[in-house]
C-alpha cells in the first residue's frame, strides 16, 4: 500500500468519525426544543410520546432570590452558589398522559415537587446521588400544567469543584429508555474494554519480554474505568463513591491511559524508550499520577489539567503511529486508526463541548449523553491490529515451520547418513587398536593404556551413533516393534550382569529385588532390553558411589520396573525436560558424556508399547526411574520366537558344506537354555554329527553336571531367569581357562555392548539369534578343533621335553654303569635294566596320549629315582607310600617332571642331600598325590614370582604339567615351600566311579 493511499484512508476515516458523531447528535436532538419564558414552558405542540426528551432551558423563577419574580436559567454547574429553589410551570395540555423528569446533579442534595407533591428527595444527605436520577409517573393538573419545584440543598464537593446540572423532560417511556441506554452503553463499552485488557495481560504473561503488551493492557483497563466513571457515571450504580474519590479516579484514569498508551507506542514502535526526553516526560506523568492520588482535592484540577495531558500524550502517540504507518507498512494502520478514534473521543468530550462559540443545541447534545462509537471503533481497530498481527505471525510461523520441517528432515537424513558412514571407520579404529594391543609386544603400559582408552571412547561413540539412528527412525516412523508375550526375568538379570562390569569399576553395588514369579508382558524383547539398559546406564553414570536397586512388581494390568539409585539426583526443572531429545541434566560428574538421547528414546519406546517411563528425584538423594509395561493377555509364552534361532538352515549350500565338517565322535557338549524346545532342537541338530549333547534348563543343574562330568564345549543361553549366561560363564572361568573348556553364548541381543560383556565374562564365541544352523555348527567345530589341537600340542610338548634327555644325565648314568662294572656287576645289570626302562618310557609313543594308568607313570618315576640313587648314593633317600587300591588314569609325564625338579633343584643343591617322599592315597572320591622333599626350598619372595605358570629353564615344564592337570581337576598343581625346609607339591584328581564305590564303607 502506497503512502498516498494510506493518507487518503486516514483522512476518510477522520471524516467518517466526524460525520458519525454529527449524525448521532442529530438523532439525539429533539425536533422542537422550546425555551421557557418567565417560568412558563409550553410543550403542547410537541409529541413527547414519539420524540426525544427536551431540555428544560430558559427562564426559571428563583424563589429564594431577594427580589420577587426573579427569573433566569438553571445554573450550568452544581456549586455552593447554586443552592436554592427553582420553579417552572410546564403546560402539557394533557392531564391524562404520564411524564418523567431526568435530572443530573451529581453529589448534590435535591428535593423535587410536582404540583406541590413531593416526588423525589435525596435519600442520603451526606453523599448525594452519584448518578443521574429519573422521576417518572408525573401527571399534569386539571388545567394541564405540571408545576415543578426544585430545591438544591447542598453540594458535597469541594470549594473549587463543580458538577454539570442537566434537566430533561419527556414521556415516562422515553426518559426511562434514554436513562437505561446511557448507563447500559457505558457498561457495555466498559466491559468490552475490561475484557480486552485482560486478554492483553494474558498475552503479556505468555510472553513477559513483550513489555509493550503490558503497557497496552494497563492503558485499556484505565480507558474502561474512564468510560464507566465519566458522563452519566454508570459506575455509581455499582459503587457509590464519594465526590472526592470520583474526581481522583476520573483524573487518574484519563491521565493514566494517556501515559500508558504513550509508553506502549514508544516501546513497541520506536527505540526512544531510553532517551532523555522520553524519560523526563515519563517522570512528569508518573509524578502527576502520584499527585492526583495524594494531593488535596482542591488542588487536583489546577496543576496540568486533563485536556493538556491528553493532548500531549496522544499527539506524540499519533505522530509515532502515523510515522510507523507511512514508513513501515499497513500492519500498524489499524492501531493508528484506533488512536485517532480515541483522540476524537477525547477532543469532542473535553474540548469541543466546552468551546464558547459552539451552538447551544450542539453543546447540549454533546453534554447530554455518552457517545459510544468512537471508543467502539477504537476497540475494533485495536482488535483488528492484534488479529492482523496474529494472522500475519501465524502465516510467517507456518512458513517458518515448513522451512524448519524441511531442514529437520534434511538434518535427520544427514544424521542417519552420517551415523551409518561413521560406523565403518569407527569400527576400523577399534579393530586396529585391538590388533596393535595384541600383536605389538614392545608396547609399554602407558601406550597400551592409551590404546585401550581409544577403544573405550570408540565404543561410546558407537553407542551415540546407534542412538542417532534410532531417533531418526522414530521421527520417520520407520521404527517397528515386534511385540509378543515374554518373560522379563531373564532379560533383567542378563542386562544387570552385562552392566555389572561398569558398576565394579565405579565400586557401585547393583541389587535385584524381584519376586519368584512374574506375569508375562506383551513387548518387544530387544526394545525392552534397550530401555532397561539405558535406565541402568544412566543410573551408573550419575552415581559416583553407593548402590543401585532394580525393583520389579506387577498389578492386574501393568508390570513395573524401577531403577533406584543413590546418585546426585535431578532438580525439578531438569525433570521436566530430561526426556526431551538432546537434553541433558546439569551435573557435576560428567558434562560431556552423551548427547541426551538415551532417556528420550526409552520414553518413546515405552509409550510405543503402551507403557510409561517416569522419574522421581531429589538433589543429592538419588533418582527413581519407573518403567511400566502392559501385561500379556495370553500368559503362555510360545517358543516360536526362539525356535527359528536354531532352525534357519541354508538348504543346498548347507548340505554341501556340512559334509566337510568334522564329525568327531565322543565330543561331549553341555547346553543350557530355559526353553526346553530350544534344547530339543539343538540336540536334534548336533547329535547326527556325532556329538554327545547333554542338556539342562537350570544353572544349578548345569554346575552340578560340570563338577561330575567332563565336557569339551559349553553352549549357554544368555537370557535365563535364575542366572544370566554372563554370570554363568564367569563361574565357569573361575575353574577352566579359555582353551580348556570353550564357551559359546547364544542370545537374541546383538548390540556391541552385549558382545563386549560376553567376551569380558570369558566366552569364546558370541552368536546372535536368529542363527543359521550352518554358522552354529561351524563355530562349534572350530572351537572343538582348536581345543583338540591345543591338547595335542600340550601332549607333544610334554613328550618332546621328556625326549630331550640332558647330556649330563646321560654321561653321568653311563659313567655310573662303567664304575659299577668293576665293583658290582649285579648292581650294574640292575642299573642297565632301569636305564633301559627309562629310555623306553621317554621315547614311548604313549606319551602323546591323553591319559595313561597311574602305575605306568610310577614305573617311570621309579626308574628315574633308581638311576639317581645309584649316582648320589646315600645323599638321595626315597620313601614310597602308595595305596595300591587307587586306580586311575593321569596325563603321561605328570609325576616324573615334578620328581626330577625336586632332585635337581631341591636336593642336589644341598650338601648332604635329602629325602623325597612320594605319597598316593584316597580321600573321599578323590585321589591325593604328594611329592615332598626336604631340600633347600624356595624363598618366599621368589615363590610369589615363580608360580607354577612360570617355566624354569632347568625344569621339564611345570607350565605344561599344570595346564594338563587343570583340565581334569580344575586346580592343577598346588606348590608349598619354605626356605631351608623343603618343598611340597600336591595333586588332587577325581577317582573313577569304581574307586569311589570301593571307598564307601
Amino acid at each position: 500500500m502506497r503512502g498516498r493511499t494510506k493518507l487518503l484512508l486516514i483522512l476518510a476515516f477522520a471524516v467518517l468519525l466526524t460525520l458519525g458523531r454529527f449524525v448521532w447528535y442529530h438523532f439525539q436532538t429533539p425536533a422542537i426544543q422550546p425555551t421557557a419564558v418567565d417560568g412558563q414552558l409550553d410543550v403542547r405542540e410537541i409529541d413527547l410520546a414519539n420524540s426525544h426528551s427536551i431540555e428544560l432551558n430558559g427562564d426559571w423563577m428563583f424563589t429564594d432570590a431577594e427580589t420577587p419574580d426573579a427569573y433566569g436559567p438553571l445554573p450550568a454547574y452544581m456549586t455552593h452558589d447554586a443552592i436554592g429553589a427553582y420553579e417552572l410551570d410546564i403546560h402539557t395540555g394533557d392531564s391524562a398522559a404520564q411524564y418523567a423528569l431526568s435530572m443530573r446533579a451529581l453529589y448534590a442534595d435535591v428535593t423535587v415537587f410536582a404540583n406541590d407533591k413531593l416526588v423525589y428527595q435525596t435519600p442520603d444527605f451526606h453523599q448525594g446521588p452519584a448518578t443521574p436520577i429519573a422521576i417518572s409517573n408525573l401527571k399534569a393538573a386539571r388545567d394541564g400544567y405540571i408545576r415543578l419545584h426544585v430545591r438544591f440543598h447542598a453540594f458535597h464537593g469541594n470549594d473549587h469543584a463543580r458538577a454539570l446540572i442537566e434537566t430533561r423532560f419527556g414521556s415516562s417511556k422515553q426518559i426511562q429508555q434514554e436513562t437505561f441506554l446511557a448507563a447500559g452503553v457505558q457498561f457495555f463499552v466498559g466491559a468490552i474494554l475490561f475484557i480486552h485488557a485482560v486478554y492483553a495481560f494474558v498475552l503479556y504473561l505468555m510472553r513477559p519480554k513483550k513489555i509493550g503488551t503490558f503497557y497496552f493492557s494497563i492503558a485499556v483497563l484505565l480507558t474502561g474505568i474512564a468510560v464507566v466513571t465519566s458522563d452519566y457515571n454508570a459506575f455509581g450504580y455499582i459503587i457509590n463513591l464519594s465526590h472526592n474519590w470520583h474526581v481522583r479516579i476520573v483524573y487518574f484514569s484519563y491521565i493514566g491511559l494517556s501515559f500508558f498508551f504513550l509508553l506502549f507506542a514508544v516501546v513497541t514502535f520506536t527505540n526512544a524508550a531510553n532517551k532523555w526526553f522520553f524519560r523526563v516526560l515519563s517522570l512528569l506523568y508518573a509524578a502527576y499520577l502520584v499527585y492526583i492520588l495524594l494531593a488535596p482535592i482542591d488542588y487536583v484540577r489546577y496543576v496540568l489539567g486533563i485536556g493538556i495531558s491528553l493532548m500531549i500524550a496522544f499527539s506524540i502517540v499519533c505522530w509515532i503511529l502515523f510515522r510507523t504507518v507511512i514508513t513501515t507498512g499497513e500492519r500498524a494502520l489499524p492501531l493508528f486508526l484506533a488512536g485517532a478514534a480515541a483522540v476524537s473521543h477525547v477532543v469532542w468530550t473535553v474540548l469541543v463541548g466546552n468551546l464558547p462559540f459552539i451552538d447551544d443545541a450542539l453543546q447540549a447534545a454533546i453534554k447530554s449523553g455518552f457517545y459510544p462509537f468512537d471508543i467502539t471503533v477504537a476497540f475494533i481497530c485495536f482488535c483488528s491490529f492484534w488479529f492482523i498481527r496474529f494472522f500475519q505471525t501465524e502465516t510467517e510461523n507456518k512458513r517458518y515451520i515448513e522451512q524448519l520441517e524441511t531442514e529437520q528432515k534434511r538434518k535427520d537424513q544427514f544424521l542417519a547418513n552420517t551415523s551409518h558412514e561413521l560406523r565403518t571407520p569407527l569400527h576400523g579404529m577399534m579393530n586396529m587398536a585391538q590388533s596393535v594391543i595384541e600383536q605389538e609386544s614392545k608396547l609399554n603400559n602407558q601406550s597400551k593404556y592409551k590404546l585401550q582408552l581409544i577403544q573405550t571412547i570408540s565404543r561410546k561413540m558407537s553407542y551415540l551413533l546407534n542412538d542417532l539412528i534410532d531417533v531418526t527412525q522414530m521421527k520417520q516412523n520407520r521404527l517397528r516393534l515386534e511385540p509378543a508375550a515374554m518373560q522379563i526375568e531373564p532379560l533383567l538379570i542378563g542386562t544387570v550382569d552385562m552392566l555389572r562390569f561398569m558398576a565394579e569399576e565405579k565400586h557401585v553395588d547393583i541389587h535385584v529385588d524381584m519376586p519368584e514369579s512374574l506375569p508375562c508382558v506383551y513387548a518387544d524383547e530387544h526394545r525392552v532390553t534397550q530401555i532397561v539398559t539405558n535406565m541402568l546406564h544412566n543410573a551408573l553414570k550419575f552415581t559416583p558411589e553407593g548402590s543401585i536397586r532394580l525393583v520389579v512388581s506387577a498389578d492386574e494390568t501393568q508390570l513395573y520396573v524401577k531403577v533406584i539409585d543413590t546418585g546426585i539426583g535431578i532438580d525439578a526443572h531438569t525433570q521436566e525436560r530430561i526426556f526431551l531429545p538432546y537434553e541433558k541434566g546439569d551435573n557435576t560428574i560428567s558434562e560431556s558424556e552423551g548427547i541426551g538421547l538415551g532417556l528420550g528414546i526409552s520414553k518413546q519406546l515405552a509409550e510405543m508399547h503402551g507403557g510409561t517411563l517416569t522419574v522421581e528425584s531429589e538433589i543429592n538423594k538419588g533418582s527413581v526411574f519407573t518403567l511400566s509395561l502392559p501385561l500379556a493377555v495370553d500368559q503362555y509364552v510360545r517358543s516360536t520366537s526362539k525356535t527359528p534361532a536354531y532352525t534357519e538352515v541354508a538348504s543346498t549350500l548347507a548340505e554341501r558344506i556340512e559334509t566337510d565338517l568334522a564329525t568327531t565322535s565322543g565330543r561331549r557338549i553341555l547346553a543350557i537354555d530355559d526353553d526346553a524346545v530350544n534344547l530339543v532342537v539343538l540336540r536334534q541338530a548336533l547329535e547326527p554329527d556325532g556329538y554327545h549333547i547333554h542338556t539342562v534348563s537350570t544353572p544349578t543343574a548345569f554346575l552340578e553336571c560340570l563338577t561330575k562330568e567332563q565336557y569339551d564345549l559349553l553352549v549357554i543361553d544368555v537370557m535365563m531367569p535364575e542366572m544370566s549366561g554372563f554370570r554363568l560363564t564367569e563361574i565357569v572361568r573361575q575353574t577352566y581357562s579359555l582353551t580348556e573348556l570353550p564357551v559359546l553364548l547364544l542370545t537374541a541381543r546383538s548390540q556391541a555392548t552385549d558382545a563386549y560383556a560376553g567376551f569380558r565374562a570369558g566366552a569364546n564365541e558370541y552368536v546372535s539369534k536368529p542363527i543359521d544352523m550352518l554358522e552354529l555348527k561351524t563355530r562349534i567345530n572350530s572351537m572343538l578343533e582348536l581345543k583338540s589341537s591345543i591338547e595335542d600340542r600340550l601332549r607333544m610338548e610334554a613328550a618332546w621335553l621328556q625326549a630331550q634327555i640332558h647330556p649330563h644325565f646321560l654321561f653321568n648314568t653311563l659313567n655310573t654303569i662303567a664304575s659299577l662294572s668293576a665293583i658290582d656287576t649285579d648292581r650294574m645289570m640292575r642299573l642297565l635294566q632301569e636305564f633301559g626302562n627309562y629310555l623306553q618310557s621317554s621315547f614311548n609313543g604313549k606319551n602323546i596320549s591323553s591319559c595313561i594308568p597311574l602305575e605306568e607313570e610310577l614305573d617311570l618315576v621309579r626308574s628315574y629315582l633308581y638311576i639317581q640313587q645309584e649316582r648320589f648314593g646315600r645323599r638321595l633317600q626315597v620313601k614310597w607310600h602308595i595305596d595300591r587300591h587307587v586306580q586311575l588314569r593321569i596325563p603321561p609325564l605328570t609325576l616324573q617332571p615334578l620328581v626330577e625338579n625336586a632332585v635337581l633343584h631341591g636336593l642336589q643343591a644341598k650338601e648332604d642331600g635329602g629325602t623325597i617322599i612320594i605319597e598316593v592315597y584316597k580321600e573321599d572320591a578323590t585321589a591325593v598325590i604328594f611329592i615332598k622333599d626336604n631340600g633347600v626350598g624356595i624363598p618366599s619372595a621368589k615363590l610369589q614370582d615363580l608360580s607354577v605358570f612360570c617355566e624354569h629353564k632347568d625344569s621339564i615344564g611345570l607350565l605344561n604339567t599344570h595346564t594338563r592337570l587343570q583340565k581334569i581337576n580344575g586346580s592343577g598343581l598346588l606348590v608349598c615351600s619354605e626356605e631351608g625346609v623343603g618343598t611340597t607339591i600336591q595333586i588332587r584328581l577325581p577317582l573313577p566311579n569304581k574307586n569311589a564305590e570301593d571307598q564307601q564303607p
